[in-house]
């Protein structure tokens, strides 16, 4: 009797071992899959959609290719397929018909929507993609501005010139926010998350295709200064598309779409994307060029940095939102075009002044659009007042995103100038105007 219960032990545990080895069973080798590194998506006819597919071609990247050194670059590296479709994972298996490797979307860096999607609304796709298995949520949402196939349009131009991992350079250009300030940290997840949420509303990134081919091209009328009450632009004054610039890398990345749930109502420009990140608390640093406050027509440059995260409260005066938005900044002060010595004690707290100033009119005005514009709070202030509701009925009952098209605000931003960089006093060149005259 103990040698058949042993038996049966041993067959048993064998079985379950057996079980155990078989965790290969639905292994995929690499080079059996192709790996798109961005999707994206135009109206197609009638109810399809258009579905375009950036996809790696291993043998081109870093020297696979002949010829060697990778001399392909992005533009010979990827291969662009696009597809009519009803749906997004019918579109895959369309292509799956006729590429020779599985696609795979775990590496995928940007997920494109048309402008004119993105203004119907993008809610069902964003659903879509959220629940697919392959997707990763720090995928980052971009709108293509312009007409027509403007997603595919865009994917076309993304030739990079010094990476040769097409991959690589959408992965650091979509970073660069954290050190230009005109671009937002707009993922998958993140937009999702405030898509369905009662406190905030989502933002995607701004791309476009340059609309000059020549310098003599080139103009200024698109930029948004002459809205902001100035005779000249700045650097921040352009969305993607328009900036002053020409060259052989014809994408650009700059400003940001604001939705109103998963519907974009309105953009921003580069310089209301930098406020908007610090109303967040997600700026980085960045170059940020004011007026010179003594020396008409001048600039004085700054590197601008927030090292703390601002301070948001909200007080209810009658049935309207009243939001208080406290702002700490610290600048080192890199160009001094007229030669003011602003390094010296007295000097100093003027141009501190100046900057407060200069950045709480921005701010204030990139507010009050997202108020009387879009109607839509995209920094999560609404995530502050709730804390104020003891139940969820009550905080839903409130109706915070019908409030806030009523908020106003008091903005108050504090610069602290801790370093000159390497000339500790201005000296203005021989034969120059003296300082304060």
């Amino acid at each position: 009797m103990k040698n058949k219960i042993r038996k049966i032990c041993i067959i048993l545990v064998m079985l379950i071992m057996c079980q155990l080895t078989t965790g290969c069973y639905d292994r995929r080798e690499l080079d059996e899959l192709a790996y798109p590194i961005a999707v994206g998506f135009d109206k197609g006819e009638g109810k399809f959609l258009r579905m375009s597919l950036q996809i790696v071609v291993p043998t081109k990247i870093a020297g696979g290719g002949e010829g060697g050194g990778g001399e392909g670059g992005g533009k010979e590296s990827v291969s662009i397929m696009t597809v009519e479709t009803p749906t997004i994972y019918s579109g895959l298996n369309m292509v799956n018909t006729y590429v020779s490797k599985q696609i795979n979307l775990s590496h995928v860096k940007a997920i494109i929507f048309s402008e004119e999607l993105a203004r119907e609304g993008i809610e069902k796709y964003i659903n879509a993609i959220t629940r697919g298995r392959e997707f990763r949520g720090d995928a980052y949402i971009l709108v293509a501005k312009g007409t027509g196939n403007s997603a595919e349009k865009f994917m076309r131009e993304v030739k990079p010139e010094l990476e040769s991992n097409p991959a690589k350079y959408y992965e650091m250009v979509l970073n660069a926010f954290d050190y230009t300030g005109f671009t937002a940290e707009a993922t998958l997840i993140s937009f999702y998350r405030n898509m369905t949420s009662h406190t905030t509303q989502p933002m995607a990134v701004l791309a476009n295709v340059s609309e000059f081919e020549k310098s003599e091209d080139i103009t200024l009328e698109y930029s948004t200064y002459k809205q902001k009450g100035r005779n000249y632009p700045l650097p921040g004054d352009y969305t993607a598309g328009n900036m002053p610039k020409v060259g052989n890398l014809k994408t650009e990345v700059m400003g940001m779409a604001v939705f109103d749930g998963a519907r974009m109502v309105g953009e921003m420009d580069g310089e209301e994307t930098s406020y908007h990140l610090m109303v967040e608390g997600k700026y980085g640093y960045s170059y940020v060029t004011i007026p010179d406050p003594e020396a008409k027509d001048l600039f004085v440059l700054l590197n601008l940095r927030q090292d703390r995260r601002p301070k948001k409260k909200v007080e209810m005066i009658g049935d309207k939102p009243h939001i208080y938005i406290h702002i700490k900044l610290e600048a080192d002060v890199l160009s001094i075009q007229s030669g003011i010595n602003y390094e010296s004690i007295g000097k100093t707290r003027i141009l501190e002044q100046a900057t407060e100033e200069f950045i709480t009119e921005g701010i204030e005005r990139m507010l009050n659009r997202t108020v009387e514009e879009f109607g839509s709070d995209t920094f999560g202030i609404g995530e502050v007042i709730k804390k104020k509701f003891l139940t969820w009925d009550q905080w839903t009952d409130f109706d915070w995103k019908e409030k806030y098209r009523a908020s106003s605000f008091t903005v108050n931003v504090d610069v602290k100038i801790r370093r000159p960089g390497h000339i500790i006093k201005s000296i203005p060149a021989h034969g120059t105007q003296k300082e304060g005259k």
